[in-house]
């Protein structure tokens, strides 16, 4: 690299750190303010061990506001990189000793490919990893509220419901399962008073369980002999502690891998199915989309002569802004799944070619 480059990459990437640092700062700031309360509920905790849940709290959901913010800060931290070059008049001598204008992006296109590595790689392996701690409420951190359990549906159909959710220890209280039969209508209705999870055979232990049989079996039975009793020890309900926690989010598919959705969609049982396929789509198109950003803001700073960076960086931010909003529409189009994956994919490919052009036709 040379020091054009070696400059160009060092502005670039500390310009990126730099407005993560802000992002999570104004993140956290914002969040404390509005629910300081809900940390504070509990009168009988210490000022440290408020403290402690806060910083429990905030350090697990960091990886979810880089999520957020990580891949449009990189437009950002590309725009400002050369709007200082460009008001401190540094492509002008570049320019008249030969250097092309869209060689000097090149550095930080380079440098941009690692950053999204990394903000990849933090969407697919550390938020599926933290998910079920992302999804907590703010007054849910020591186990002190009790959660309860709200029709979850595992992958077989079958929907638990449960007066209480301990995620720690792996502990329900009051459990009731609604059992399907193979074409997905109610079967069976399992009751318990409690239930652990076995993480080591995947399955929920009972405790006093049974499963309660009705319907044609016993059509002949006599009057109040219709319902059947049936103890039972263990239930096979195909969700962890911490994943029925997370699908009772309204976010859970946003904080799962991509093979994790892709795991989930081949089991063509859930009733939103369509919502996380959309999610997928999202997630895959994001990836190009970043850099689609950087090639429509970045040709606004590259010019021959001297310009007013206030007037390019109003036209990068109309441009940019107008990409942003054709995919915030796209993405809230709700409708079959392939009408949904054409919206989706809408953005990369009307803007996509329009930022090659216009990256192509910078004047040098």
């Amino acid at each position: 690299m040379s020091t054009i480059d070696r400059y160009l990459a060092r502005t670039f990437v500390g310009s990126y750190l730099l407005l993560m640092l802000v992002g999570f700062g104004l993140y956290v700031g914002s969040d404390v303010l509005v629910n300081l309360d809900e940390f504070t509920k509990d009168r009988t905790l210490s000022a440290s061990t408020v403290l402690l849940n806060m910083a429990d709290y905030y350090g697990n959901n960091l990886a979810l506001y880089y999520q957020q913010l990580g891949g449009a800060m990189l437009t950002v931290a590309a725009g400002f990189t050369f709007a200082m070059m460009m008001k401190n008049n540094e492509l002008v001598p570049l320019v008249a000793a030969g250097v092309p204008l869209q060689r000097l992006a090149r550095p930080v296109l380079l440098c941009s490919v690692v950053l999204v590595a990394a903000w990849v790689a933090n969407s697919e392996v550390l938020v599926p990893r933290l998910a079920h701690k992302i999804a907590r409420q703010h007054d849910d951190l020591a186990e002190t509220r009790q959660v309860d359990v709200r029709c979850v549906r595992d992958d077989r159909n079958a929907i638990l419901i449960a007066h209480e959710l301990h995620v720690q220890p792996g502990l329900l209280r009051g459990v009731h399962i609604i059992e399907p039969d193979e074409q997905g209508a109610p079967k069976s209705l399992i009751r318990a008073d409690g239930a652990h999870y076995d993480a080591a055979r995947g399955t929920w232990v009972l405790d006093r369980g049974a499963r309660q049989v009705m319907g044609a079996a016993f059509e002949g039975a006599e009057l109040g002999r219709a319902i059947h009793w049936e103890p039972l020890a263990e239930y096979p309900f195909a969700l962890s502690p911490e994943q029925i926690l997370l699908r009772q989010s309204s976010q859970w598919a946003d904080l799962m891998s991509i093979s994790q959705m892709k795991s989930l969609l081949r089991s063509r049982n859930l009733p939103n199915l369509a919502a996380v396929a959309k999610s997928l789509d999202i997630r895959i198109t994001q990836i190009p989309l970043v850099w689609i950003l950087m090639l429509l803001a970045i040709p606004f700073f590259l010019t021959r002569e001297p310009g007013n960076v206030l007037v390019a960086g109003g036209k990068a931010l109309l441009l940019t802004g107008l990409c942003f909003a054709v995919v915030f529409v796209s993405h809230s189009v709700s409708t079959d799944s392939y009408s949904a994956r054409v919206a989706t994919a809408l953005p990369v490919l009307v803007f996509g070619p329009l930022a090659v052009l216009h990256f192509a036709n910078v004047k040098t």
